[in-house]
């Protein structure tokens, strides 16, 4: 259930705690873009049943549906899209570059421009759908 307090966990923690974030590892030749930009990393809200997302990656292959990463907490039941801005520029108008989170804890890309070399982003999604 969530929001549940389990036996061993401290009250306070799960009330008031901030999770601690956890490194991503990347897949398909996408790397963290390094000098000061955040590293790919993710944190779980279990009273909001929720998964926060940010980063800043480069270098990676840009087919549609291609897995990024994987291992994150998956959501319920739909896959969730989440834009991104693409720091390259490459992404043509009116579609809008992002990251779909699958039901296997999956992160894949979606819309990139065809040149697209780097993007960024900073994201939640609820478990609960």
């Amino acid at each position: 259930m969530a929001g549940t307090v389990k036996g061993g966990q401290s009250l306070t923690s799960a009330l008031l705690g901030v999770p601690g974030w956890t490194a991503g590892s990347l897949l398909n030749s996408w790397v963290n873009t390094g000098a000061g930009a955040v590293a790919f990393q993710y944190r779980k809200w279990s009273l909001l049943n929720e998964v926060e997302v940010i980063g800043d990656i480069s270098s990676g292959t840009i087919t549609n549906g291609t897995n990024i990463a994987s291992g994150l907490p998956a959501p319920a039941s739909l896959q969730q899209c989440n834009p991104v801005i693409d720091v390259s520029g490459t992404a043509a108008a009116p579609i809008t570059p992002a990251l779909q989170v699958d039901t296997s804890g999956n992160l894949k890309v979606e819309a990139l421009g065809s040149g697209t070399t780097r993007i960024t982003f900073h994201f939640w999604y609820s478990l609960d759908a």
